[in-house]
């Protein structure tokens, strides 16, 4: 039996493609461990594109669980001149004293999972906290609910209570009924059928595609003070370390 799903690929408008995340595991999927793959969430699915290899798509209601996580922070910490209490800071002359800070914040890249029918894919992505992701990914998430049951019989309840508190009628329950999946973007054209339905839209090459561009923090490195990216785990420059158990950290500018 041939599955045809009709799905076609409409990408949301303020949603980016996600490039480059690296794939940790893939049950029921053909993917690779540490592979490189873009992200992409539409108004009917998500798909997982890689080049020279068909996309692979999972419709949002085949999607069970959608998750970001990471609990892991990133501790920096660099050294500054003591001017002293009052007299030095005034003055702008140093003690010839130093004094260290540390400064702690959530590491810059997102776990993102997927448990869907088919199986699981957990993948890891760079640039952003999931906090800040999980705002940029805002549209995805509003449309995913819109295929959960449960969260749609949940907000069905809310309105009919609300209808008869207010004693209102029929014409209006169903209407704030249908505002539960009202759609974010226009529908998008009648599909023609394939041999996984006609699931178009993608561009050819994603690598060419609008991505989001994560804002990359800078620092200084202390050995040859040249300016490389915050999170750097190794100095571009001068080939410094900056790992947990190294004595030089990147400073924050």
């Amino acid at each position: 039996m041939t599955l045809n799903l009709n799905l076609v690929f409409t990408s949301l408008p303020n949603t980016p493609l996600l490039h480059e995340c690296l794939v940790m595991s893939a049950a029921g999927y053909g993917f690779f461990r540490e592979e490189k793959v873009t992200l992409g969430l539409g108004t009917t699915c998500l798909v997982l594109m890689v080049e020279g290899r068909e996309p692979v798509p999972v419709p949002y209601f085949e999607l069970a669980e959608f998750t970001l996580s990471n609990s892991a922070v990133t501790t920096t910490g660099h050294t500054m001149p003591d001017f002293g209490l009052f007299g030095g800071l005034l003055s702008g002359q140093s003690t010839n004293k130093e004094f260290s800070t540390s400064t702690t914040q959530p590491a810059a890249q997102t776990f993102i999972s997927l448990v869907t029918h088919l199986g699981e894919l957990h993948l890891v992505y760079t640039g952003l906290a999931p906090a800040m992701l999980r705002m940029v990914l805002a549209e995805a998430f509003a449309v995913w609910r819109q295929h959960q049951p449960e969260w749609l019989e949940k907000r069905r309840k809310s309105v009919d209570a609300y209808v008869e508190r207010e004693g209102l009628d029929e014409q209006t329950r169903v209407a704030l009924r249908a505002r539960l999946l009202q759609p974010l973007v226009p529908e998008a054209p009648a599909p023609s059928p394939s041999s996984f339905g006609a699931f178009t839209g993608l561009p050819a090459d994603p690598s060419t595609a609008s991505a989001f561009k994560a804002p990359v923090r800078m620092g200084v490195c202390p050995a040859c003070r040249k300016e490389i990216p915050f999170f750097s785990e190794e100095c571009p420059k001068c080939q410094a370390l900056f790992g947990p158990d190294s004595a030089w950290q990147v400073r924050a500018v």
